[in-house]
């Protein structure tokens, strides 16, 4: 009886210090309608396309708003790289700028996004596809994410619907991304 209580014990301690559940699709997005009109409209165009990312090599850019952080309102800018490496493991890469009049990334082609893609990024950064949205977890050392992107993409425009959630909880920071393929 003893070993019985002391097991349930010690499995409600490993629960409660568990990482959270990585949901397939961004829950509670707009931390109970908080969000700006321009994120609602970003996200009501993720929920909308129901279509995972393609897995084909290409650069996408464009421009991005927070929620926590950063002035909800403020626009800054994101790259988002989609690449293969020479074993054919598809990976993610992505780079964010702030307080710039203007995208950076506009004219980003394959060849600069992956001079600057990150050696964790193609070590670690690996795109799961569900049902109809493609994710990419960031856990760190303990094993607990850390940062989690949610995609989905029109196939016809080729436009990507980006949500970043950094951390969980109530000192979560979410960004809402629109990004289109450069040239």
């Amino acid at each position: 009886m003893k070993r019985t209580i002391f097991a349930v014990i010690a499995l409600c301690a490993v629960l409660a210090n568990a990482a959270p559940m990585i949901s397939e699709l961004p829950e509670d997005a707009c931390d109970s309608l908080k969000c700006t009109k321009v994120m609602k409209s970003i996200l009501s165009g993720f929920n909308y396309t129901p279509h995972t990312v393609s897995q084909e090599p290409g650069v996408y850019s464009g421009g991005c708003f927070h929620l926590g952080g950063i002035g909800p309102d403020h626009e800054h800018y994101a790259e988002l790289l989609i690449d293969q490496l020479e074993d054919g493991t598809t990976y993610f890469s992505t780079n964010f700028a702030y307080f710039y009049p203007e995208n950076p990334y506009a004219n980003w082609d394959l060849t600069k996004a992956r001079q600057e893609a990150s050696d964790f990024a193609k070590q670690n950064a690996r795109i799961k596809e569900g049902s109809n949205a493609s994710r990419v977890e960031i856990y760190n050392s303990e094993g607990v994410p850390n940062v989690v992107y949610y995609m989905r993409q029109n196939p016809e425009t080729k436009m990507i619907y980006y949500i970043t959630y950094g951390g969980f909880g109530p000192q979560s920071t979410k960004i809402f991304c629109t990004m289109n393929k450069n040239p």
